[in-house]
């Protein structure tokens, strides 16, 4: 297949067959990506109370958040110059590696290592696979196929929490990550006989240093969230000093974007008025929305006792929803050109349905959070799919990947950041109102050991050792009781902490009103 041309949509040079052939692989890359997504957070509990390590639950994504976040500003650019196929490839490849030494993990700091180097595979493809979608189209089609790549995310969001709640329940939580290996295995033959090549005259000079110089202020901001008010206090000299070296690397990255002449971002593209928005929306989304939505199987299957395959099954609607709404919007925005009330409406729904969240008890029924998903996953249709046609039709075509990568970028270090934020949350929440409830008589009465393991939520999932601890309390005086006064007390401090968690996201899409000025 010979190579396309980097002046004119890369739809323009193939066949119709071709094209197809080229969509088809391109979801089959993007599906292996979202898949991975949303059956971690389903097998999470298990995940915990199996290997151990509550403390580090933030870690258990933000380490694939961190390390997928950081490549893509690099290989969106690098993909602008060089073309996407090997890209893909790499990514997919890197991403079935790291997915068989997760499943194979025997504690949770080497699980976690492993997620980072699976987070550098699912970048490498995220990157690439919308600044394809860019390539393939020009402007005035992209609106309508944007909904089939959100149409694939919905599918792997569909089919992901169900899947890996049945695998968690049925084999173990590490099947959710062999399940990649045969979907990679799919992937990379249809994306090497599809996908043209690029060639590229020249020999340009490519801004290491400023991807440098971004990932390392990145890496420094999150490691101040996750570590601060845990490991050490917020005006520690650890803490302060990791802030502000972030803050001088972003100083760095800015003066080197200037001065370079082929920047890893472009600073001017930050003059485009929508390009600005749409990153801001973005960057607010992942934090306040996706950053929450990830503790979300923590309180179903703790606070409410549902299994994992109950927990998957409820967050499905939300999936669906977003199907729905993606591909009616996709289709009005081609045929009208606008996006900006679209935009709003989905921010309310999206606000509506994180204040129902922060309301959730021991009490609440699964039909009623099953309920909230939907009017969520509405919103999210309506809002996300949109931000990534706007952010690739406000720039010319030699900056598709760029931009695509950009609004990628932001979303996910928002993303970041917010898990990094709402993990803390959850684990000092948790920690206070758990020993809040528990009596000093009760307390000495369980011993320092029992209050250690007890503090820990997810120790209920893990029937063997939750058992041992079920039956040295009922052999202690007034037993039942106590018994259920620690089920009480565990409950409830996981409800205020998510209470807490979706209080603090409810209060961030409220600058996406902005769309409507």
């Amino acid at each position: 297949m010979t190579a396309a041309p980097a002046t004119q949509p890369l739809g323009e040079t193939l066949t119709p067959r071709q094209k197809w052939l080229l969509l088809g692989s391109l979801m089959v890359s993007l599906f292996i990506g979202a898949l991975d997504q949303t059956v971690v957070s389903t097998a999470t509990p298990r995940i915990l109370a199996d290997l151990g390590g509550f403390t580090l639950l933030s870690w258990l994504f933000t380490s694939y958040m961190l390390t997928s976040t950081v490549v893509i500003p690099l290989v969106g650019k690098l993909g602008d110059i060089y073309g996407r196929k090997l890209f893909l490839i790499g990514g997919v490849f890197l991403f079935m590696v790291a997915s068989a030494a997760c499943g194979a993990a025997p504690n949770m700091p080497v699980l976690i290592w492993m997620r980072a180097l699976q987070g550098l595979g699912g970048g490498m493809i995220f990157a690439s696979v919308f600044a394809t979608m860019g390539d393939l189209f020009a402007p005035a089609e992209r609106g309508k196929y944007i909904g089939l790549f959100t149409g694939v995310f919905s599918l792997a969001s569909v089919v992901g929490p169900t899947f890996g709640g049945f695998l968690t329940d049925t084999l173990s939580w590490r099947w959710v990550f062999y399940i990649n290996i045969p979907v990679g295995l799919v992937a990379i033959p249809a994306i090497w006989f599809n996908l043209p090549a690029k060639s590229r005259s020249g020999s340009p000079k490519l801004d290491f240093v400023g991807a440098g110089l971004l990932s390392a202020a990145s890496v420094m901001a999150l490691l101040a969230l996750v570590w601060a008010g845990e490991k050490y206090a917020w005006d520690s000299p650890q803490i302060v000093g990791l802030l502000a070296g972030a803050l001088v690397l972003v100083g760095l990255f800015v003066l080197q974007e200037l001065r370079h002449p082929e920047p890893t971002l472009p600073l001017h593209l930050f003059r485009n008025r929508v390009f600005l928005l749409s990153n801001l929306v973005v960057f607010t989304f992942g934090f306040g929305v996706f950053g929450a939505f990830q503790f979300l199987g923590i309180y179903v299957q703790t606070a409410l006792g549902a299994s994992a395959t109950a927990s998957g099954v409820i967050t499905t609607p939300q999936s669906l929803g977003v199907l729905v709404t993606s591909v009616v919007g996709g289709q009005v925005i081609a045929r009208t050109g606008r996006y900006k009330w679209q935009t709003f409406f989905g921010t309310v729904l999206i606000a509506s349905a994180l204040g129902l969240l922060t309301q959730v008890s021991l009490e609440t029924k699964l039909w009623q959070v099953s309920a909230t998903m939907v009017v969520l996953g509405l919103g999210f249709g309506l809002v996300l799919p949109t931000m990534s046609l706007v952010v690739q039709n406000a720039v010319g075509y030699q900056y598709i990947g760029v931009a695509s990568s950009a609004s990628q970028f932001f979303r996910q270090i928002g993303s970041v950041l917010g898990i990094a934020v709402f993990g803390a949350i959850l684990a000092n929440t948790y920690h206070a109102e758990f020993s809040a409830r528990l009596t000093a008589d009760d307390k000495a009465t369980l011993g320092p050991q029992l209050v250690q393991q007890l503090d820990d939520p997810t120790i209920r999932l893990n029937e063997a050792v939750y058992a041992r601890i079920e039956q040295a309390i009922l052999q202690m005086p007034d037993g039942e009781n106590l018994l259920a006064r620690t089920h009480d007390a565990q409950g409830e401090g996981v409800v205020i902490a998510v209470r807490h968690i979706y209080w603090g996201a409810w209060r961030r899409p409220s600058c996406a009103r902005c769309w409507r000025s």
